[in-house]
């Protein structure tokens, strides 16, 4: 188990000179804690998750990321998290096999069929493991998703709506599969207005707090 902790200080996002996301924004993370960050559509829960994963900046304030005693710099942070949204685009021409044999080149992990195909079964999607990605539904891609952001076992997951597009069946499988990552004293961000994500949340930061 990982020892995480995650220092939000004083974060602000301006996107424009006449709109400000949020400002003063400031909460702790630790190992254990499932985080729902929530407020109405277009409040900037998305991309007050891209800001704590690095790939945005904020306008003002820090971030600070220790792992294991160690300070991580937020670009190398991505060696450490799985990032899980609608948003997130997938190498559609390929079947999940070989998507799966990339990333794992990509990332330095060891690929088997076996182990590919046992991922492929938690998923539900082992029937379909030579249909190519382009032919999925809006559902098989989203557990697609969740499959690659779990891979390689990482400390923090990063959840931005994770339910969209899953039938009653699939958000079953998610819940199961985001509290068995948190059972290993994982990490766990959830930006969403929809009270099934939120209530898996131990934690609750409201954008509408820092406007």
């Amino acid at each position: 188990m990982e020892d995480i902790t995650i220092n939000i200080n004083n974060l602000s996002k301006r996107v424009s000179s006449s709109e400000l996301l949020f400002k003063n924004l400031s909460f702790n993370a630790n190992t254990g804690d499932i985080i729902a960050i929530v407020g109405p559509n277009g409040s900037g829960k998305s991309t007050l998750l891209k800001i704590l994963a690095g790939v945005l900046k904020p306008t003002n304030g820090q971030i600070s990321i220790i792992i294991n005693n160690q300070n991580i710099d937020i670009n190398n942070f991505h060696r450490y998290f799985g990032f899980v949204s609608s948003y997130l685009n997938l190498y559609e021409e390929f079947n999940p096999i070989e998507h799966l044999r990339v990333i794992c080149k990509m990332r330095n992990i060891k690929f088997a069929n076996e182990i590919a195909m046992n991922y492929l079964r938690q998923f539900n999607l082992q029937e379909h493991y030579l249909k190519p990605i382009k032919a999925f539904s809006s559902g098989m891609k989203q557990r697609m998703k969740m499959m690659l952001a779990i891979l390689n076992d990482p400390a923090v997951l990063f959840l931005d709506e994770p339910f969209s597009n899953l039938d009653e069946e699939g958000i079953t499988n998610f819940e199961k599969i985001i509290l068995d990552f948190h059972n290993k004293g994982n990490l766990i961000f959830i930006a969403s207005n929809d009270e099934r994500e939120i209530s898996i949340a131990n934690k609750k930061v409201n954008i509408l707090n820092y406007k």
